[in-house]
C-alpha cells in the first residue's frame, strides 16, 4: 500500500470545524467556499476605506475651518467613525410544515439536540429514522446511544450512519462504526454517507468507498445505501455504485435525475418539529422513489448471515490501487493530555458504573421473573389440586344420590312387596272365613237332613263317638279350611 503524506495543520483544524458542523450542510459549505472567502475579502477592503476616510478619534479639526463633520441643520451629528460595521444577518430559512408535508422518514445527529420522541411519534408520516453513528476512524456522535435507544423504544424503525473522510483508512473507519452501531438494534440497511473529496481523486474517493463498502456488507449480510448528493454522485460515483441501493440528497422540488435508479430522496433539510430541541428544530426530510417502499431498507439481523467475523472482516486485504489509505500498524498511539486522561478515567468510571446498574437491573428481573414463574407455577398446581377436590365431591356426590336413590327404590319395592303380602293374607283369610262359614252351614243342613236315630250319639264309658258319615263330613271341612286331621279331632268335632 502506497502512503500518503501528511496532511498540513489546516487540513486537521478544518476536519475538527467540519465534525462540528451539521452534516447535512458541508457540502454546501464546501461548494461556497470560494464565494464566502471572496465576499470576506470585499468586506475587509470595505472596512479599510471607511477607516482612512474618516478621521481619527483624537484628531482636531484646523483652527478656523468648519468640522466636516458637524451638520448645519437641528439634527445631531453622527460619528461615522466609530459606528461599529453591522454583521450581516443570516438568510431566513423557510421552514417546511411537516404537518401537511408528504414525507417518509427523517434523519439525526447530535445537532437536533433533545428529541422528544413521544411526541415526535405523534406525526403518522415517518415511516423511518436514519441516525448517526460515526464519523472517520475515532469519532462517535455523542446522542448517538440515546437517540436509537429512545427511538426504538417508541417504535420507530431505526438505521445507522457513517459518515466517510479522507483522514484515515477504510478499515480502521469501519472499525469504528461496527463497535458502536449494533447489529442487532438495526431495523434498516447501514447508511454510508459520502459527501467530500479533499485531498482525494474521484479513484481514490471510489477505491475507499469500495471497500469500506465490501466491508459492511461482509459483516452485515447486506448491501449498505450510499448516501450523497446528485451533483456529488455524478461527479465522483457514476456507475462504480450503480448497483448500490442510492439515497440521493437534492434540495430541489424536482426530483433526482442521475440516470440510475435511486431508493429515496432527501428534498429538504428543513424539516421543522416542535419535538426536536436542536438546530430551531429543523430535520431532514426524505421519501421514497416511486414503487420503492419501506421494505426496500429493511433489515434483519436474525436472517442476514455475515460472510465472516468481525476479525476477518477488519483484515479484509485492500487492492493495490488505494493509494489513498494509510498504513496504520507502525502509527503511534496519539499523547493524550491529562486532561484527556481525566475524561477518559470519568468515562470508564462512568461506563464501569453503568455496566453494575445493568448488571444489577438484570439480576433483579431475572429474580423477578424466577419468583413470577414460581408463583405461576404455585397458582396453577393449586388450581389443579383444587380441581381435584371439586371432582372428587362431585363424584361423592354423585355416588350418595344414587345410593339414595337405590336405597328409595328398594324400599319402595320392599313396600310395595308387603302391600301385596298383606293383601294376599288378607284375601286368604277373608276365603277361610268364607269357607268355614260355608261349612257351618253346610253342616247344619247335614244334620238337620238326617233320621234322628242316625243324629243320636252312641255313649260307651267316659267318651262320646260320632257315626261314620259324620266323621267323613268333619275330615273333608277340615282339609278344605287347610287344618291338619285325624280320628281323634274328627270324632271332637
Amino acid at each position: 500500500m502506497v502512503l500518503l503524506m501528511l496532511l498540513p495543520v489546516t487540513a486537521a483544524a478544518q476536519q475538527t470545524n467540519d465534525i462540528n458542523k451539521p452534516t447535512r450542510t458541508r457540502v454546501k459549505d464546501h461548494d461556497n467556499k470560494d464565494k464566502k472567502q471572496d465576499k470576506k475579502e470585499d468586506t475587509q477592503n470595505n472596512k479599510k476605506k471607511e477607516n482612512t476616510s474618516a478621521p481619527q478619534k483624537d484628531e482636531k479639526p484646523a483652527p478656523g475651518k468648519p468640522e466636516a463633520n458637524k451638520p448645519t441643520g437641528d439634527k445631531p451629528a453622527v460619528d461615522t467613525a466609530t459606528k461599529k460595521a453591522e454583521a450581516p444577518k443570516p438568510k431566513p430559512r423557510n421552514k417546511v410544515n411537516t404537518e401537511n408535508t408528504q414525507f417518509d422518514g427523517i434523519d439525526v445527529s447530535k445537532h437536533q439536540g433533545n428529541i422528544d420522541w413521544a411526541e415526535l411519534k405523534k406525526n403518522p408520516q415517518i415511516k423511518y429514522v436514519y441516525i448517526k453513528a460515526t464519523e472517520g476512524s475515532d469519532y462517535v456522535d455523542p446522542k448517538y446511544k440515546e437517540n436509537i435507544r429512545n427511538a426504538r423504544k417508541n417504535g420507530f424503525k431505526v438505521g445507522s450512519y457513517h459518515f466517510l473522510t479522507n483522514k484515515s483508512s477504510a478499515r480502521s473507519q469501519f472499525q469504528n462504526f461496527i463497535r458502536n452501531a449494533n447489529r442487532d438494534e438495526q431495523d434498516l440497511l447501514p447508511v454510508i454517507d459520502v459527501e467530500v473529496c479533499r485531498q482525494w481523486s474521484s479513484q481514490q474517493l471510489r477505491d475507499s468507498l469500495k471497500v469500506f463498502a465490501d466491508l459492511v456488507e461482509e459483516y452485515y449480510g447486506c448491501k449498505p445505501l450510499i448516501y450523497t448528493s446528485e451533483k456529488f454522485f455524478t461527479k465522483h460515483l457514476g456507475r462504480a455504485f450503480a448497483d448500490y441501493p442510492l439515497f440521493i440528497a437534492k434540495y430541489n422540488p424536482s426530483q433526482p435525475n442521475i440516470g440510475y435508479k435511486w431508493v429515496m430522496w432527501q428534498f429538504s433539510d428543513c424539516g421543522y418539529f416542535r419535538a426536536v430541541g436542536g438546530n430551531y428544530g429543523e430535520v431532514d426530510l426524505s421519501r421514497f422513489n416511486k414503487g420503492c417502499t419501506i421494505k426496500d431498507i429493511l433489515y434483519t439481523p436474525s436472517k442476514a448471515k455475515p460472510k465472516s467475523s468481525v476479525k476477518d472482516a477488519v483484515d479484509h486485504k485492500e487492492k493495490p490501487s488505494q493509494v489513498n489509505m494509510k498504513e496504520e500498524k507502525n502509527k503511534p498511539a496519539p499523547a493524550t493530555s491529562k486532561k484527556q486522561q481525566e475524561e477518559n478515567k470519568k468515562k470508564a468510571e462512568k461506563e464501569k458504573k453503568a455496566k453494575e446498574r445493568n448488571k444489577k437491573l438484570a439480576e433483579e428481573d431475572a429474580k423477578k421473573k424466577a419468583k413470577e414463574q414460581k408463583e405461576a407455577r404455585e397458582k396453577e398446581e393449586r388450581l389443579k389440586k383444587e380441581q381435584a377436590r371439586q371432582k372428587a365431591r362431585e363424584e361423592a356426590a354423585k355416588k350418595e344420590a344414587d345410593a339414595k336413590a337405590k336405597a328409595k327404590k328398594e324400599a319402595e319395592a320392599k313396600a310395595k312387596k308387603e302391600a301385596e303380602a298383606k293383601k294376599k293374607e288378607a284375601e286368604a283369610k277373608a276365603k277361610r272365613k268364607a269357607e268355614a262359614q260355608s261349612a257351618k252351614q253346610q253342616k247344619a243342613q247335614n244334620a238337620n237332613n238326617k233320621p234322628k236315630k242316625q243324629a243320636g250319639l252312641v255313649h260307651g264309658g267316659n267318651q262320646s263317638r260320632l257315626s261314620q258319615t259324620q266323621r267323613n263330613d268333619s275330615i273333608r271341612s277340615a282339609q278344605q279350611q287347610g287344618r291338619k286331621t285325624n280320628k281323634s279331632s274328627a270324632d271332637n268335632d
